[in-house]
């Protein structure tokens, strides 16, 4: 059996990109900001008291804006695959997936000193703007992914599926939805940006198989194993440490190279195996279940890791960081009338 498909996709993205550049535009807003260390801001006030209302024009304000050549993403995605019977109730199934996404967000400070930091002046009593956010859609990725796949069902009492994935994710920035930071080190440089993608797992293997077993009993296995992703590393002594950057400026070498971002992985591989037993019962002509399920079985600690930087002010998704679920088991009766 031979399948094939292909397309192009046009995605929507979140909302909050969109309303930084409609609430932070530098029409009339300014924060009112004070930190201990910095005594020129003046004191904070006594526990209970407000600060006072801000007088003037804002100085040096952070400006979000949208790129007015800004597209929504697009992906040109392409399979195929081909599925052969081996005997009478087992096949093999290899495939192929590519897509090829252009039109990604991406983040840049036009106002960033690479570019001569053109809005820095040119008001009144020398005042100018600090971080011009543009949001733009010139980030892109390219993913390549290959599937072995094995199905059986050689009777009526078993049939079992087995699916392993190897994949290769590229992009040159993942900040989808964070209007807060740049993952690049230098806006007119790019090119070291183009690695794995935050979300690139080079192996993914799921497996499941149903049962019935002597006594009546239905057994329902479910395996699933994912590698780790990919994050930035620091640069030390002008060579790759293998320690973990915690921002982007972290990958600058003293001697002005760059090094590529997701360059090491994270401890945040994941394994899980889930196992079902039920039992049915006729109740004259309705059936009673019994079901003992165990989530987890291994008890991996399969960490959480949030996909850039910690869980203050992230907006990629995460909302959690450390262990994974525990083993988990339950219990229960399912009646059907």
């Amino acid at each position: 059996l031979l399948r094939a498909s292909a397309g192009i996709y046009y995605a929507r993205i979140p909302g909050l990109p969109q309303a930084q550049s409609r609430s932070a535009n530098g029409s009339r807003a300014q924060n009112i900001f004070r930190n201990s260390s910095l005594d020129f801001l003046g004191r904070p006030p006594a526990y209970g008291e407000l600060l006072p209302a801000a007088t003037g024009d804002p100085f040096q304000p952070g400006i979000h804006v949208t790129d007015k050549n800004f597209q929504n993403p697009r992906t040109l995605s392409a399979s195929a695959s081909y599925e052969r019977e081996l005997t009478a109730g087992l096949a093999v199934s290899l495939g192929y997936t590519f897509a090829k996404s252009d039109h990604l967000t991406r983040y840049v400070d036009r106002n960033a000193g690479v570019f001569g930091s053109p809005w820095s002046t040119g008001l009144p009593g020398g005042n100018g703007v600090s971080t011009l956010t543009t949001l733009e859609s010139t980030a892109k990725s390219q993913y390549h992914g290959f599937t072995l796949g094995l199905k059986g069902a050689p009777s009526q009492k078993l049939q079992y599926q087995v699916n392993y994935t190897l994949s290769f994710d590229k992009a040159d920035d993942d900040n989808e939805r964070d209007p807060f930071t740049f993952r690049y080190v230098f806006a007119d440089n790019l090119a070291p940006e183009y690695n794995w993608s935050d979300r690139d797992q080079r192996h993914r293997f799921n497996a499941w198989a149903l049962a019935q077993i002597p006594g009546s009993i239905y057994l329902n296995n479910r395996v699933s194993f994912y590698s780790a992703q990919p994050t930035s590393e620091k640069c030390v002594s002008n060579a790759a440490s293998g320690v973990r950057a915690t921002q982007a400026s972290d990958r600058l070498c003293a001697n002005g190279t760059i090094l590529k971002r997701n360059t090491i992985r994270k401890d945040n591989a994941y394994f899980s195996w889930d196992l079902r037993l039920s039992r049915p019962f006729s109740v004259g002509k309705n059936m009673l279940e019994a079901v003992v399920e165990v989530f987890n079985l291994t008890n991996s600690d399969n960490f959480k890791d949030p996909a850039a930087g910690g869980l203050f002010l992230n907006f990629d998704g995460t909302i959690r960081s450390g262990l994974g679920e525990p083993r988990q088991a339950q219990v229960g009766l399912r009646y059907v009338f």
